[in-house]
């Protein structure tokens, strides 16, 4: 997730300099305009989630508290996104260690947990499908909440060390925000070069990828089964929907990131390949950010239009929200009105 974009790269020829600025131009244009898309759009939809799972007959599931921490975790990682929309869109450079480090560990630890939160919901899911009699005693929210706090607490450990002065350096050529692995600890600066990108594609996507594919694959073979036999439950059938859209949505949109983060070190070494292949890699990396950022903003709306409980349930808020607006909106009318009676009053008085 975090990798030197396309603004820094060493050009030592003319073509290289043009296919640089080609792409840098590209990249550039696409940020400045997608991405303030994804952002509001996100917003939105993760803020009628997060109410709709805290308010309505949804939040009364256990795993409600993992949506709606999906939801939490969504808006959270989208600002922490909004940083490459300003630096490869508009060339807005912030160059503070401290902005760094609070940057790179939030945008680390909720990009995490949202992947871990729709994990938390397939195995969920599994096990009510799986062992249906005791998912009652085990599948509370109790334990749910145990669950999130433990999640959140390992990724916060995981992410911890980006908080530090281990990351920040001031003389760096490779970053304009000044944000690589601090060269005063050179066995840091090894890590986080070698070993720190393994690590955190594994916890962020591939794990989370096996454990989804095969929590999924197994409901929708139960559910198929069952469904020809018995029938479900319609809260039943919607959650079943909601987990497998996150579940699409997410490895859809993180794959080509997760690919490009395994294959950047090797794609763009100094010593066995050109600048223009640097600049592709580079653009290719900061490309794929975006599926990912979109993964974040989504899942409202294929929630909406997949489900008729959530639909159902929706079009009630927004008819709430609605007749809110509508009354605040005649509140001040109808103050003026009183306050112009009373002055008549006190004239004819």
């Amino acid at each position: 997730m975090n990798i030197t974009c396309i603004d820094n790269i060493p050009l030592n020829s003319t073509s290289t300099i043009d296919v640089h600025n080609q792409l840098r131009t590209i990249i550039s244009y696409v940020y400045m305009i997608a991405y303030p898309i994804i952002l509001i759009v996100g917003f939105i939809g993760n803020l009628l989630s997060s109410i709709l799972f805290s308010t309505t007959d949804l939040c009364q599931t256990s795993c409600a508290i993992y949506f709606l921490l999906l939801s939490i975790s969504d808006s959270i990682a989208l600002l922490g996104g909004l940083h490459h929309c300003l630096v490869i869109g508009f060339h807005i450079i912030i160059a503070s260690p401290i902005y760094c480090r609070v940057r790179h560990f939030l945008l680390y630890v909720f990009m995490d947990l949202a992947s871990w939160m729709v994990v938390a919901i397939s195995v969920d899911r599994f096990y009510k499908v799986k062992y249906p009699l005791r998912a009652r005693i085990y599948c509370t929210r109790k334990l749910t909440l145990i669950i999130s706090f433990t999640i959140t607490g390992i990724l916060i450990l995981k992410n911890i060390h980006l908080s530090t002065p281990f990351i920040g350096n001031s003389s760096s050529k490779n970053s304009d925000d000044k944000c690589d692995a601090n060269p005063d600890y050179p066995k840091y600066v090894f890590f986080f070069s070698n070993i720190w990108p393994w690590i955190d594609v594994t916890i962020f996507a591939l794990l989370p990828f096996l454990i989804i594919l095969l929590c999924s694959s197994y409901i929708i073979y139960n559910q198929r089964k069952r469904r020809l036999k018995f029938g479900t439950r319609t809260l039943d059938r919607s959650l079943t929907k909601f987990l497998l859209i996150s579940a699409i949505c997410f490895v859809i949109c993180n794959f080509p990131l997760s690919i490009s983060m395994v294959l950047y070190p090797y794609l763009s070494g100094e010593n066995n390949k050109t600048e223009a292949q640097y600049a592709t890699a580079s653009f290719l990396l900061d490309l794929f950010r975006l599926p990912s950022y979109a993964s974040l903003a989504l899942n409202f709306y294929f929630y909406y239009y997949s489900s008729s409980i959530f639909k159902r349930k929706a079009v009630i808020l927004f008819k709430r929200i609605r007749r809110m607006s509508i009354k605040s909106s005649d509140e001040p009318i109808q103050t003026i009105q009183i306050q112009s009676r009373n002055s008549g009053i006190s004239t004819k008085t």
